[in-house]
């Protein structure tokens, strides 16, 4: 890329020359692309310690006479820097050698590439060359993908094992990396942004502490402050969305809601820009109570001329796209905002005094002249204020649909149900009135006031009745929404009506009369009426928070001086603006603020804090403390004070008002033992609190009459000013929440990980730790696929076919409580396959992906999820020392269907052979030689979402049928050709069935007889000693017939139609049963002989399938066979040698059903203790069938030659097929199990347990060292 000369006045000897002419040349960085050797180790420290990044490739500008080259070209890829090579070949080489003198070239050059740099700029991203090639480094050190944008890199020193090593710190979007390289030794840390739980820093040194108790301390000797700042900034952020959205936590940034208008020349880079940007139009919005949507477009030096004090004040004016502002350097003097649609004009004010000022004078539509001088630029203010001006948008009322309901708005409630004063209170109510009156003649009124220290004593005394709406409207907030969106609440109120069927309107219909009930106006249809339309509508805009308990009470006091729209208005600014994140679910701000409350009690009341801690009290109170801003805690009439100070602090108040009733009951708390006498202690106080200069009349419950008087608000919140307003300020409360951000979110977890290990610490498998490790691993590595998954922007990032399962209708929960416990721990298939790559000891097999098969046959529901116990129970299994039940459980994984014939053809396919296979070659010429027909019928694979284990099993029942009726296998349905049987088809129930693996054959409870299979009954032939005159014809009859009826059998809607409706008698008993490993484990413990009805419960293994399981025990053993082992396979080769003969049943399939209804106790092995279930209906039929179709065959044999010969024809055509099954080779899971068992190191093998924390710690090792995982599977 071109880039602006830069003049080098030495030569490197970093760099050698590729090409050359006579005035260019192009040069490589040494080392680069080569192998480590000394000159390149040398450099790479070198651009380590001096923190020089630079492109790997350049084009100098020199002359033969001059010592200064110039830089003018920098490429990341020799393509690159080449391709402009070849440009100054083409376009400068003649041009140059024609000119006269070196001067000329030099300058023609230089020109020439400035004009090109200026062109190939014009559209780009506005980055400098120096930053693109750092963001290049930092995705090839860090492997990042191209969504992960870098926001800056600082120099810094990373200490490792108390050695200093100096390398590059990188911020990025969601990540603080590292990089060093020190003579050959490279050194890389990655930490996402999520998880970190400290950060703090000291002097030059930033400190940083993860969720997994991991620390890093880096050093910056320049820019350690600004680093700090931004890495807070990012976390802020990256909590905030994972709050919020816990299903894309990666954070992002749209860098066009940041675009200034005019563009401030800055070598910062671009997203820096924008993120500072950010940060301090947060800050703007939060002082000046604006809308979220508006950002500062910059400030500007100048004073202010104040009417009521005749002077001018020095502070900054602020713009943003819809309003002016000012603030003064002396904090809280004087502030103003303008909404820039009331600017009627802005003129230059150059007479008087001071007419060399630069002053100008702003008029509003209400004719108000503002007056500014000393203004560092006035006439780019005066064209930025024109600007702005004319991109003003003023919003209208649009025409909006039209609904069937009938309502009208409902005006202040204190117009109906007017408080009865008595003549002291009302005299107290006129004299603040007027003293308000007086304010605004001198001050301004309305949202253009002058917002001075005076109107914070107003409001501390109290604002008046009549004034309550105006105040509150202004200093929320809530006036700029409503301006913005004229109608929405009308829109939102009608379409709120219409939904029908809510949870959300049950819960506010259930939370009506409890909102402030002591007032008459809430015991009226119209007081409940406005307040239900008001929380419905809020619902309705913000189904993020949708409804809380607390947002009734706080609504029914706006609503009583505010009318409905502005009482709507009001709750959004509270929900939105002034208590962020305190209404949503698990109300985590107030968490937050009560974790900041906790620290200010150890800074202010150090010795009241320990006491408190231990009696847990703090958490016991600030939740309703915070949520009601007191009023559900002190008289109505006293926190009415309280929420008047509360629209114009914010937070602030809240927790000066707290710390100060915890200070005043210091001596009383001190002595309580318990929380029980605590928290009375607090609420009789509280009670206590009253309001002289608000008194109603006196309530008819003599319990409240009764009640002493502690202190009076005015008292409370002049102390709470004068004790903790100075030391208070919202930089220090905004530095405080960010800080417990991390520790509620994490303190989340924590909880969670608690509840669940509590529920699965009687697993056979695991200990207490290793359960909280493994659900450590578990969150760390969701995160980071929903991060792949997110960035990426992919439905789907693993190449298997994913399982479709049904949504649960619940919203996903931030961690932490309630029914979503569980489910924040549950894990996929691309995180299960990553767990079990990295943690399990057969990891090593990779003819056959295990890792799916087990999958799939634990996901025992179908949902495409595996809940933590059944992870536990997979894992725990596999890296126990069970060797015979892992033994088990190898070898139903490489069953059918879980192990497809495709998969069996894609193994045996030939592959180059080398030296270091010839020990995995066991009898390969007899695995390659064998007829890939003679392996089990082509099945789905269980990966396939086509699939469902239910159709397999009435196919092959149904086949095996179709071969004893001596039916053609041209009639029987082709598995190729069957229909699309997905998994939400309505031929089978995904809800309730088992997983792909368990063949569950459905109960026949209920069916009368063969008829409900849509067919007539079948009727065989009821004696063996029919006449032989009528033997010809009837025997042709018959064997039609039963042509008929087993081709009913057959079909598959009808049968599928069977499969749903007994699915549901047998939900119950399987509906709480997610141990199917342990089901399993009753599955594998039965023996293959004499099992209940002498069924053997586990199917034989083929020889393809066999060869394919020592294949993979021989990768798990690490590829090394001994003689003992080839003498076992042997053994095994000949074992299924003498089963040729013998001739499988339809119960090789029909018993593959798991016993148990779910409620028996497991033994220690997590296995259901029941003996084995008996055959099912179902199972009963079919081999009840079987019987009779050989009665039959037998009967239509006797009857006469013709139909023997018919028969015996039909049998041979078309049963080939299930002639290799019956009399294929095969071997017993008794007789694979025991042999294995004779080698001693498969034993040993089997029986070695894997110590699951430290591999779990491995991985949090390679994910600290960037070694991320591929989720492409």
């Amino acid at each position: 890329m071109w880039i602006q000369p830069k003049d080098l006045l030495l030569p490197s000897p970093f760099w050698i020359a590729e090409m050359y002419s006579k005035y260019f040349v192009l040069q490589k960085r040494r080392g680069h692309g080569e192998s480590r050797g000394f000159g390149s180790m040398l450099v790479g420290t070198f651009d380590s310690v001096m923190s020089t990044k630079p492109a790997p490739y350049r084009i100098l500008h020199q002359t033969p006479s001059s010592e200064v080259s110039y830089e003018i070209a920098i490429g990341l890829t020799q393509d690159e820097i080449v391709k402009d090579w070849e440009w100054l070949q083409t376009n400068l080489f003649s041009v140059l050698n024609e000119m006269e003198n070196e001067e000329e070239v030099t300058n023609f050059t230089i020109c020439k590439i400035q004009s090109l740099y200026a062109q190939n700029n014009q559209d780009d991203t506005g980055e400098s060359p120096d930053f693109k090639v750092m963001t290049s480094q930092f995705r090839k050190i860090f492997k990042m993908p191209e969504e992960e944008r870098l926001v800056n890199s600082y120099s810094a020193t990373y200490v490792k094992n108390k050695i200093p090593r100096q390398g590059q710190l990188y911020i990025s979007l969601n990540h603080v990396c590292f990089y060093s390289y020190l003579l050959s030794e490279e050194i890389k840390r990655i930490i996402r942004f999520a998880e970190l739980e400290d950060i703090s820093r000291s002097g030059k040194t930033i400190y940083l502490k993860t969720t997994n108790n991991m620390t890093y301390n880096f050093t910056l000797i320049f820019n350690a402050s600004k680093a700090h700042a931004l890495i807070e900034q990012l976390n802020k952020m990256a909590i905030q969305k994972l709050i919020q959205d816990p299903e894309s936590p990666v954070v992002d940034h749209d860098t066009s809601n940041y675009t200034r208008f005019a563009t401030k020349m800055s070598k910062e880079p671009v997203l820096l820009r924008d993120l500072t940007a950010r940060q301090k139009s947060e800050e703007f919005r939060v002082y000046f109570r604006l809308p979220q949507t508006e950002i500062i477009d910059g400030k500007i030096k100048a004073d202010i001329w104040t009417p009521y004090s005749k002077r001018f004040h020095a502070g900054y004016i602020y713009l943003s796209p819809n309003f002016f502002c000012f603030r003064s350097d002396v904090k809280d003097l004087v502030s103003l905002v303008i909404p820039m649609k009331t600017i009627k004009s802005v003129e230059k004010k150059d007479d008087g005094q001071q007419r060399y000022d630069n002053q100008i004078v702003i008029f509003s539509s209400d004719n108000v002249p503002f007056m500014f001088s000393k203004i560092v630029d006035r006439e780019v203010l005066i064209s930025k204020i024109t600007d702005l001006l004319s991109r003003i948008h003023i919003p209208v009322s649009r025409e909006r649909a039209k609904y069937d309901i009938s309502w009208s708005k409902q005006t202040a409630l204190l117009n109906t149900f007017k408080t009865q004063f008595s003549p002291d209170i009302q005299k107290k109510q006129e004299q603040k009135l007027a003293r308000w009156e007086d304010h605004f003649r001198d001050f301004g009124r309305g949202i253009a006031m002058f917002r001075t220290t005076d109107v914070i004593n107003l409001i501390v005394e109290g604002i008046p009745d009549k004034l309550r709406q105006e105040i509150w409207l202004i200093f929320s907030g809530a006036i700029h929404d409503k301006e913005m969106n004229p109608g929405l609440y009308e829109d939102l109120v009608e379409k709120a009506a219409c939904i029908k069927n809510s949870f959300v309107h049950d819960e506010i219909d259930r939370d009506l009369p409890r909102s402030l009930p002591e007032h008459p106006a809430f015991q009226c249809t119209d007081g409940i009426g406005a307040l239900r339309r008001v929380l419905q509508a809020y619902a309705l805009r913000n189904p993020q928070v949708g409804y809380c308990q607390a947002m009734n009470i706080v609504s029914s006091v706006f609503l009583l001086f505010c009318d409905e729209e502005n009482a709507f208005w009001m709750l959004a600014a509270l929900c939105e603006n002034l208590l962020p994140d305190y209404y949503q679910d698990k109300i985590v701000g107030a968490q937050i603020d009560q974790g900041v409350l906790n620290e200010l009690v150890a800074t202010h009341l150090s010795d009241l804090h320990e006491h408190l801690e231990r009696l847990g009290v703090i958490k016991m109170i600030s939740i309703s403390w915070f949520l009601t801003i007191f009023i559900s805690v002190i008289s109505y009439e006293s926190s009415l004070q309280i929420l008047d100070c509360f629209f114009y602090e914010g937070a602030k108040i809240i927790f000066m008002i707290s710390l100060q009733i915890i200070e005043w009951n210091r001596d009383k708390l001190l002595d309580c033992q318990d929380d029980g006498e605590a928290m009375l202690v607090l609420q009789t106080y509280l009670e206590g609190i009253y309001n002289p200069e608000y008194q109603v009349p006196p309530p008819t419950d003599k319990r409240r009459q009764e009640r002493p008087q502690t202190q009076t608000v005015q008292t409370l919140i002049y102390e709470a000013y004068t004790k903790f307003g100075a030391e208070l300020t919202q930089q220090r409360i905004e530095e405080l929440r960010n800080k417990h951000r991390r520790l509620t979110v994490r303190q989340f977890d924590i909880d969670n990980e608690k509840t669940i290990v509590k529920a699965h610490v009687q697993n056979p498998y695991f200990e207490r730790l290793e359960l909280h490790t493994l659900l450590t691993i578990i969150r760390e590595e969701k995160l980071v696929l929903k991060s792949v998954q997110q960035q990426q922007k992919t439905q789907s990032l693993s190449e298997a076919p994913q399982l479709q399962h049904h949504q649960s209708p619940a919203r996903d929960i931030m961690p932490g409580g309630g029914s979503g416990r569980h489910e924040a721990y549950s894990v996929n298939y691309e995180v299960f396959h990553t767990l079990f790559s990295e943690l399990t000891p057969w990891r090593k097999c990779v003819s056959v992906d295990i890792a799916e098969k087990l999958f799939r046959l634990t996901d025992k529901k179908g949902t495409g999820q595996l809940d933590f116990g059944q992870l536990v129970n997979a894992l725990g299994l596999v890296c126990s020392n069970k060797s015979t039940e892992k033994l088990k459980l190898l070898f139903v994984l490489h069953l059918p269907p879980l192990l497809s014939k495709a998969e069996i053809e894609r193994t045996r396919r030939p592959r180059p052979r080398t030296k270091d296979d010839a020990e995995e070659a066991i009898e390969a010429e007899d695995f390659f030689d064998d007829d890939a027909s003679e392996s089990i019928e082509a099945l789905p694979s269980p990966s396939d979402q086509n699939f469902d284990a239910d159709d397999f099993a009435l196919i092959s029942a149904t086949q095996h049928l179709h071969n004893l009726a001596g039916i053609s296998g041209n009639t029987f349905m082709d598995l190729s050709r069957t229909p699309n049987l997905s998994l939400n088809s309505n031929a089978s129930s995904l809800a309730h069935r088992n997983s792909t693996f368990y063949v569950d054959l459905p109960g026949a409870a209920g069916l009368a007889g063969l008829s409900d299979l849509g067919a007539a009954r079948m009727t065989p032939p009821t004696t063996a000693a029919a006449s032989s005159a009528a033997a010809g014809s009837n025997a042709a009859t018959a064997a039609e017939q039963m042509l008929l009826n087993v081709e009913t059998i057959s079909n598959f809607s009808q049968i599928s139609d069977l499969v749903a409706a007994t699915r549901l008698d047998r939900a119950d008993s399987n509906a709480t049963d997610t141990r199917s490993l342990g089901s399993l484990g009753y599955l594998l413990d039965q023996p293959n002989e004499g099992a209940a009805g002498g069924h053997s419960p586990v199917p034989h293994m083929r020889k393809e399938n066999f060869q394919l399981l020592w294949r993979s025990i021989i990768e798990i053993m690490g590829c090394v066979q001994d003689e003992e082992m080839r003498r076992a396979y042997e053994n095994l080769i000949e074992l299924g040698n003498s089963n040729i003969k013998k001739e499988p049943s339809l119960e090789s399939f029909t018993q593959l059903n798991l016993a148990g209804s779910g409620d028996e106790q497991p033994d220690n092995n997590g296995n259901p203790t029941t003996p084995a279930a008996e055959p099912s209906s179902t199972t009963r039929l079919f081999i009840a069938l079987e019987e009779e179709l050989r009665q039959a065959k037998a009967a239509a044999a006797g009857g006469g030659a013709a139909a023997t010969t018919r028969t015996t024809n039909t049998t041979s055509s078309g049963s080939s097929s299930s002639t290799n099954i019956s009399d294929g080779w095969h071997i017993s899971i008794k007789q694979f199990i025991a042999t294995a068992l004779t080698c001693e190191c498969i034993e040993k093998a089997f029986q070695t347990s894997t110590r699951i924390v430290e591999q779990i710690e491995q991985l949090q090792k390679k994910r600290r060292k960037c070694l991320s995982t591929n989720y492409n599977y």
